[in-house]
């Protein structure tokens, strides 16, 4: 398996400007491999069968996750890459998918061409374009060129079927959308997935916009499967990760051998 920044096998996009290039210099080294340490790969394992377990009784054979956050800046993006690459690193063939069509992120995190994306198929302007990654069962579907409608995009007929074409060819779906207090389209997709995946940051997201982002996926018919807390600051806690289901506490100690 790849230990450094994972290969794809699709042209290389630049990201623009200094600060978001550090951004995404340091979110690539932080994407999940077999050489990342022992606490992160840990706290991905208890993510994902967290994430199992919420789904258990469903009767789909294609389990779907959305995973989004209240607010941006909150590391929705980057945990959604990690969550796919978990599942991928079981041996199942899983999808991630960019929903965020506002500002996306999947297609530089991976260095992927963004055109013929899921705007594209949506608008039914192309195919879609369906990146792999090395070394791994997993796809990646970019969000495309960004257009001025994305909301009545997912609102369509044509996503819920380009969803259930999908549902056919993986095992493991991952959909990356945009802040759920800020647009319509996580609560849009949310009746149609299995369940939701809120991403919180330490001593940044609030305790209200928590709340109000659970309202708002629950009021259009989703299913919260938990809260992943990230950012945490190892100094002042044993761990730095942390992930509450139906907001109980379920606290896991890392500690690297």
């Amino acid at each position: 398996m790849t230990t450094n920044n994972r290969n794809t096998k699709q042209k290389k996009v630049p990201a623009k400007g200094n600060a978001q290039k550090t951004d995404l210099r340091e979110n690539r080294i932080r994407v999940l491999t077999e050489a990342s340490p022992y606490a992160q790969r840990e706290a991905y394992t208890q993510l994902r069968t967290n994430l199992l377990f919420s789904v258990a009784a469903s009767n789909s054979g294609c389990r779907v996750f959305v995973v989004t956050s209240p607010n941006p800046g909150e590391g929705k993006s980057l945990t959604a890459a990690n969550i796919a690459v978990s599942f991928a690193m079981l041996g199942k063939k899983t999808l991630l998918i960019d929903a965020d069509m506002r500002k996306p992120v999947q297609h530089r995190l991976w260095k992927v061409a963004p055109k013929n994306g899921l705007s594209n198929l949506l608008t039914n302007v192309n195919r879609c374009y369906v990146s792999e990654v090395e070394d791994l069962p997993l796809n990646i579907v970019t969000a495309g060129e960004i257009p001025p409608n994305p909301s009545e995009l997912l609102t369509s007929p044509r996503f819920a079927r380009a969803l259930d074409h999908f549902r056919e060819k993986y095992d493991f779906i991952i959909i990356d959308t945009p802040p759920v207090n800020v647009v319509a389209d996580a609560q849009i997709i949310s009746p149609l997935v299995d369940a939701v995946v809120l991403i919180a940051r330490s001593s940044v997201t609030k305790k209200e916009d928590i709340l109000r982002a659970k309202q708002n996926i629950t009021m259009a018919g989703g299913k919260i499967a938990g809260v992943v807390l990230n950012s945490q600051n190892a100094k002042s806690s044993k761990y730095s990760y942390r992930y509450q289901k139906d907001y109980a506490s379920y606290k896991y100690d890392y500690r690297s051998e």
